[in-house]
């Protein structure tokens, strides 16, 4: 069963670089404006959260204390 999961990202080229991914990937996504950043909706399975987060991971900076 597909659900709905939002991510939020702060930078246009991660935005630009995460839709050209869910793109590849065959995921379907609706993006819009989000305050200081942007708002992703993603209609997929859990599967392919752990792919997104994974891609997530991969490309951003983690603040670590």
């Amino acid at each position: 069963m597909r659900k709905f999961y939002n991510f939020e990202t702060m930078f246009k080229s991660l935005k630009e670089e995460l839709t050209e991914f869910l793109k590849e990937s065959g995921i379907y996504y609706e993006v819009s404006g989000c305050g200081k950043g942007y708002h992703f909706e993603i209609k997929c399975n859990n599967e392919e959260v752990e792919k997104i987060n994974n891609w997530l991971d991969d490309h951003t900076i983690t603040e670590v204390a």
